[in-house]
């Protein structure tokens, strides 16, 4: 089974189940599988024969020993000598969104475990899925096989076996261990993706979200600069996300470390210039795209200065017009002080912050904004991205290297105010 890439609007890259007859004793008689991919994460599901309770499976068991029960994926990449081993069951607190992960020696012993973050679903008492980031389990984009494992235990589950080689030898074996598929390990590609772009909808201009829920969307303006690396390490810290709204003639292929991050780009215009043309626009977007595989459905114009032609033009290129309705005035450099005060104060369900990462020193912003963001979690807001603030969709595509390493415009010296011909032919 080798899972489809998410591309186009597509949710859910879905894979082929592999079904299973009952032949097993016990309710872990594993009768359905599937290993699938979901954007940047992967989804494993399983079906059993009877109902199963998660607090009956030991997250980290040893396969080899009969007086253990599980269910666990089995998987490895492909010329690799060590298998991964994924196990479900209840935590140590009681918590089910946990997998068990364990690193198998090549006689599937156990060489070391943790646990790792996961979503755990129980669509019925037969059945169990997870939704995890590959990466928690070393899982690398590529090819790899797996198969599910399960066992119960219990008197009825041991039965005598005698062996066909030497008939006077008998052995024990589990009656109620099962294996998905049984005689092969299955294939699977793990594929390495990212968003592609986004789907405009919806008014334009835009300057804050639905209020029905306590979210925010943290932005930044006139990057990239080397403002926007500290930036992005402290939303990722704080598990905070933003969109940044970048200047085209500073792009380079360096932007791509925001989608990296599962933050968002957006349009800021080519030269930061005042009602920019459709031409700015369209250029800064396939700047871009050039340089991240991304197409932007975001546009805001510099200094919130806008008019019917801009946003119509923007509303043409494919793009919403987003403000805010929260300004600290960072720019003016007031103090770190001023600028968390400022946020917090005028924080409310829906809003849509401005900041900036670039043209000036920003050190007072970064210096403010772990501040920001623990207070914010603490009032119990989720700091989310301008297009999930919107309710934008976003298309997924499999991540591709730039065609060439793309230079800021600003650096190559050219005198000011010039035409960048070449970007017509990006």
């Amino acid at each position: 089974m080798t899972a489809a890439l998410a591309l186009g609007v597509a949710p859910r890259a879905v894979g082929r189940a592999h079904g299973d007859p009952a032949d097993a004793s016990g309710p872990l008689d594993l009768r359905r599988a599937s290993v699938d991919q979901v954007r940047r994460s992967m989804r494993l599901s399983v079906r059993t024969s009877q109902p199963f309770h998660l607090s009956a499976l030991d997250r980290h068991p040893d396969a080899g020993r009969r007086r253990e029960r599980f269910i666990c994926l089995q998987i490895h990449r492909h010329g690799h000598t060590f298998m991964r081993q994924l196990c479900f069951g209840k935590g140590p607190n009681g918590d089910d969104d946990t997998l068990g992960y364990a690193i198998l020696n090549p006689d599937k012993s156990v060489r070391s475990w943790e646990g790792i973050d996961a979503r755990v679903e129980r669509p019925s008492k037969r059945s169990v899925a997870a939704r995890f980031n590959p990466r928690a389990a070393d899982l690398r984009p590529g090819k790899h096989r797996w198969r599910f494992v399960s066992q119960w235990t219990g008197p009825k589950c041991l039965a005598a076996n005698r062996d066909a080689a030497a008939p006077r030898k008998r052995t024990e074996r589990n009656r109620c261990f099962d294996r998905v598929p049984n005689d092969h390990f299955a294939k699977f590609t793990l594929h390495r993706v990212q968003p592609v772009g986004c789907k405009d909808s919806g008014p334009s201009p835009r300057f804050s979200g639905s209020a029905d829920r306590k979210r925010i969307a943290l932005t930044f303006d006139d990057g990239p600069s080397s403002y926007t690396p500290q930036i992005l390490s402290i939303l990722r810290h704080h598990h905070a996300k933003g969109t940044f709204f970048e200047i085209g003639e500073q792009v380079s292929s360096a932007s791509g470390s925001v989608l990296k991050a599962g933050d968002e780009l957006a349009n800021h215009s080519y030269h930061h210039e005042s009602y920019p043309s459709r031409w700015s626009m369209a250029a800064t977007n396939r700047r871009i795209k050039s340089a991240t595989g991304f197409e932007p459905c975001l546009f805001r114009p510099p200094g919130g200065s806008y008019n019917s032609r801009v946003v119509g033009d923007a509303k043409a290129l494919g793009m919403t017009t987003v403000l805010w309705n929260v300004d600290p005035r960072d720019w003016s450099n007031p103090g770190s002080g001023a600028i968390y005060s400022r946020v917090v104060n005028g924080a409310r369900p829906g809003a849509i912050v401005v900041m900036h990462d670039g043209g000036g020193d920003r050190s007072q912003t970064v210096a403010a904004l772990p501040r920001i963001i623990k207070t914010l979690h603490g009032r119990g807001y989720r700091l989310v991205t301008v297009s999930k603030l919107l309710h934008q969709r976003t298309i997924w595509g499999e991540a591709s290297k730039p065609k060439a390493p793309l230079v800021p415009w600003g650096f190559l010296n050219r005198p000011a105010g010039s035409a960048p011909a070449t970007e017509e032919h990006e």
